[in-house]
C-alpha cells in the first residue's frame, strides 16, 4: 500500500508530499545521500566510505524492487529534498537512514519523514520499527525520542569501532 502524506511547509506555503521512490529517482537520492553522509562528523572515513557503497542508485533501485516502501522521499514542489530508507529485517522493519537537504532543516522534513515509514508499517509492512544512531549524533537522538523510540541499549566499539544506541519502536 502506498505512503502518501501531504504537509503544509513553512510561511512560504510549499507543500511537502511524502512517497515511495520511483526508480528513475534513485540518482537524485543517491546523490542528496552521498551530500548528506559524506560530511558527516560522527561518522568516520571507513563507515562513510562504506555506506556510501551501500546506498547507490543501483542498490536503491533494487531496494525498491524487493519493498515499494524501502525508500520514501521528502518532495517539495516536485524536488526531492529528503529521504527514508528501510528494509524488511526478520519479519521488522530496520530504519537505516533518513535525511534532509541541508536548506531544509528545521521544517519538519524529518519529522514528515519518519511519520511515513511509522505509516508503511502500521498499513501492515510490520509491527516495529528498530534503527541506531550513533551515541554523539544529538539531533538524531532528539527526532528519535521526539518520536517515541525507546532506547533499547548502547553499544560500544562496534560498526566501524564506533558507538551506537539501539532503538526500537513498536507500531500499531
Amino acid at each position: 500500500m502506498p505512503v502518501t502524506a501531504s504537509t503544509r511547509l513553512s510561511a512560504e506555503s510549499a507543500v511537502l508530499d511524502i512517497g515511495q521512490m520511483q526508480p528513475d529517482e534513485a540518482s537524485i537520492v543517491a546523490d542528496l545521500f552521498q551530500t548528506i553522509v559524506s560530511v558527516l562528523p560522527y561518522y568516520n572515513d571507513c563507515a562513510k566510505e562504506s555506506e556510501l557503497k551501500q546506498y547507490s542508485a543501483d542498490r536503491l533501485r533494487e531496494s525498491v524492487d524487493r519493498d515499494s516502501d524501502a525508500v520514501l522521499v521528502a518532495r517539495t514542489n516536485g524536488a526531492i529534498v529528503g529521504f527514508c530508507i528501510s528494509r524488511l529485517d526478520d519479519g521488522l522493519v530496520w530504519l537505516s537512514w533518513f535525511g534532509v537537504h541541508p536548506t531544509q532543516r528545521g521544517k519538519g522534513v524529518g519529522s514528515a519523514l519518519l511519520d511515513g515509514l511509522e505509516a508503511s508499517v502500521a498499513n501492515g509492512r510490520s509491527h516495529k520499527i528498530w534503527c541506531d544512531c550513533r551515541t554523539d549524533n544529538e539531533l538524531s537522538i532528539r527526532m528519535l525520542t521526539r518520536h517515541r523510540y525507546s532506547r533499547l541499549c548502547e553499544v560500544a566499539n562496534h560498526w566501524y569501532g564506533q558507538d551506537f544506541i539501539l532503538w526500537e519502536k513498536l507500531v500499531k
